[in-house]
């Protein structure tokens, strides 16, 4: 229980971090946490699964079923990045800011 409390914290302590940050740099971090989970959620069961077919002399019996084990966990981590992402504040623009965009966007029309 008190391991699920200390993750439930350094969570916690993450996200004051993350809000603290520019959001180019929050940017960059998520999607360096999201690269390095898809590699491992899309290696692993397939490796895990190739050498299991070599030992235990069957086809592609466990490269499916890791493969299957790999799409869950890759749709698992894309989900959680998803919420990871909408829990980020959404910076305020200025007045100055939001003319300069419609102007833009006037421009753009034309």
């Amino acid at each position: 229980m008190s391991h699920l409390l200390q993750y439930k914290g350094m969570k916690e302590a993450k996200s004051k971090v993350e809000q603290t940050k520019s959001p180019n740099a929050v940017f960059v971090t998520m999607a360096l946490d999201m690269s390095w989970r898809l590699a491992l959620v899309v290696l692993a069961p397939i490796l895990v699964g190739v050498e299991l077919d070599k030992v235990l002399k069957t086809s592609p019996t466990f490269v499916i079923a890791g493969f299957i084990l790999a799409m869950a966990g890759t749709g698992i981590v894309l989900w959680q990045a998803l919420q990871a992402a909408s829990r980020q504040p959404v910076p305020k623009l200025t007045a100055a800011q939001k003319r300069a965009i419609k102007k833009q966007n006037d421009e753009d029309d034309d």
